[in-house]
């Protein structure tokens, strides 16, 4: 019995669907409140439980019967009001669902993290599992509540869990219109004037899935790996997702002076409308920059190849379409 966290989500829908296709079954974590939409083909082959992450004695319980875990429960944002509850859930969540772990003797674990928990430097271009944070101008609250929930997890290895951690770039697959990752897709959708600056990092969403039951499954123990397909400017990904949709494409890069105001409208709408900010002073600061995560370990360790983009998209956007009647 695999015990899943985040199961109701884009990547741990696929997660799931990938551990039924490999005969597991499952046991996935739920709040009475969650939604089942990115799930519903497959409710009804997993067990669920109904509590929170922060409950210790809900986590023991739900961990009866469990051989390995999955855990991908998190919360994104860039807003700075929603640090304090990121960190519960992020880090103190993770580091109850360790402890409840080793008490239970469930020692197979694997974390999905992000790239964002990844270090870098403003002049720095290529990244891997061997940059360590720390803690510059060039990372965001999240990226600090990701690196912090890690440690909790290698702080767990310490104590006998056998730990994998995978950091996924932006995980593309047909999600919720406009949450998380698939924001990029509604971004294209939209036939925006303007494309950010900076690359974007991205993988497939079954590729993550594909490659987190094979880390499962295996031997390895205490190690890391950076999961992202390729990288590419912005202005040719949104151009060939926008073709897609036969939409228009973006044609000009945000001039500097536009984001810094986009920054402080957005803040000010955020505060009328009692919502997350959408564009914050990081966000705008992250779609300047130039990265490329290297995928070269996790390739050689299971031999394993990304899908192409265009695959991807293809897919993708044909999903969405469908999905939501675009």
């Amino acid at each position: 019995m695999i015990f899943v966290t985040g199961a109701t989500g884009l990547l741990g829908g696929f997660i799931c669907r990938e551990l039924l296709r490999n005969g597991q079954r499952i046991k996935a974590v739920k709040r009475e409140s969650s939604q089942l939409t990115l799930i519903e083909d497959i409710a009804d082959q997993i067990e669920w439980v109904h509590g929170d992450m922060d409950d210790t004695t809900f986590l023991l319980e739900a961990l009866e019967g469990v051989s390995a875990v999955v855990h991908g429960a998190a919360i994104i944002s860039f807003d700075k009001r929603d640090e304090e509850q990121m960190y519960k859930t992020n880090v103190r969540g993770t580091a109850d669902l360790v402890n409840a772990c080793i008490k239970k003797g469930v020692t197979n674990f694997l974390h999905i993290s992000s790239v964002a928990a990844l270090g870098r430097k403003p002049d720095q271009i290529q990244i891997d599992e061997n940059d360590k944070w720390e803690g510059t101008e060039y990372d965001s609250i999240y990226s600090r509540s990701k690196y912090l929930q890690e440690l909790e997890v290698w702080r767990g290895a310490q104590e006998g869990l056998k730990v994998k951690i995978v950091n996924p770039s932006v995980v593309l697959g047909p999600g919720l219109w406009g949450s998380g990752s698939t924001a990029v897709f509604k971004f294209a959708h939209d036939a925006k004037r303007f494309h950010p600056e900076g690359t974007i990092n991205f993988v497939d969403v079954r590729d993550v899935a594909e490659v987190c039951v094979k880390l499962l499954n295996s031997e390895i123990d205490g190690e890391r790996f950076v999961l992202s397909a390729d990288s590419m400017d912005f202005k040719n990904f949104l151009t060939l997702a926008a073709n897609r949709f036969g939409k228009q494409p973006p044609k000009q890069p945000v001039p500097y002076w536009l984001l810094k105001i986009a920054v402080k409208l957005e803040f000010i709408r955020s505060r009328i409308m009692g919502q997350s900010a959408l564009i914050t002073r990081d966000t705008a600061k992250l779609s300047r920059m130039k990265y490329h995560f290297n995928n070269t370990k996790v390739k050689k360790a299971l031999n394993f190849e990304f899908r192409t983009l265009e695959e991807t998209l293809d897919w993708s956007i044909s999903e969405l379409k469908k999905m939501h009647a675009l």
